[in-house]
């Protein structure tokens, strides 16, 4: 039995770890051919292989996802290598909590150049080849503190607000070519990442605030990125799924 995304060409920005791995992985099983672009060689490298190794089709590719030719230059890469691309995902983020009095102009720029900015280049970098194609699906990573305030947040709250914003208005721009775009809203997800900078008593008072009683998986986002690059979300687009076990509604 075919997978959901068979025959379909995937690129996922910051695709070597995290949910970003997690939803190259998927998208292999599904039957896409799938491009990791990552920022690390090695960590691009070791995603795609494991992804080859259980069977799928993968590439490495390398680059800055907030430098429109890098972006553009991996996008050539996948087309050359298994056709027009149907699927992309922004996933790369580059964030710095804190005070905004203490934040610095370079910390803002960077944020805003990998976290909105990759957004837009990897829309005009996919547009172009899914209309090739005659379809497409574009999944951005969106979050819950896109509508909602965070307390040292100001930044990540606005770079994920406008994430927000531009898939709604590229939903509405891209729709008549077949080209469907939403975003997921990650709640508080278990990613090597934050293991490694929350403790366990912050994953505790997390847990509490979930109605689910459980934190999230990056498994949990990469199955709902594969439901909107599916057909199954063929009549869903200039949304924001909010994967976080109900907390953004029930403590909002």
């Amino acid at each position: 039995m075919a997978g959901r995304l068979e025959g379909r060409v995937a690129l996922v920005t910051g695709g070597g770890s995290g949910i970003g791995r997690a939803i190259c992985e998927a998208y292999a099983r599904e039957g896409a051919a799938v491009g990791v672009l990552d920022l690390k060689a090695e960590t691009a490298e070791e995603a795609a292989a494991a992804i080859t190794a259980a069977g799928g089709q993968a590439t490495a590719l390398v680059g800055n996802a907030g430098l429109r030719e890098d972006v553009f230059a991996a996008a050539a890469t996948l087309r050359e290598t298994y056709g027009p691309m149907t699927i992309a995902v922004s996933n790369a983020m580059w964030n710095r909590y804190g005070p905004l009095l203490e934040q610095d102009e370079k910390t803002i720029s960077r944020m805003i150049d990998v976290g909105f900015k990759g957004v837009i280049w990897c829309l005009q970098a996919a547009v172009p080849q899914m209309r090739e194609a005659g379809h497409g699906a574009v999944v951005n990573i969106a979050s819950p503190a896109a509508v909602l305030a965070m307390r040292h947040g100001i930044m990540y709250s606005s770079v994920k607000g406008a994430v927000a914003a531009a898939t709604r208005s590229a939903a509405a721009e891209f729709g008549p070519d077949g080209i469907r775009v939403n975003a997921i809203a990650p709640g508080s997800t278990q990613t090597e990442g934050a293991l490694r900078v929350v403790d366990e008593d912050g994953w505790e008072r997390r847990r509490a605030r979930v109605p689910l009683r459980r934190l999230g998986q990056p498994e949990d986002m990469a199955a709902a990125a594969v439901f909107l690059a599916s057909d199954e979300a063929s009549w869903v687009t200039g949304d924001m799924l909010f994967v976080d076990g109900g907390t953004t509604y029930a403590f909002s």
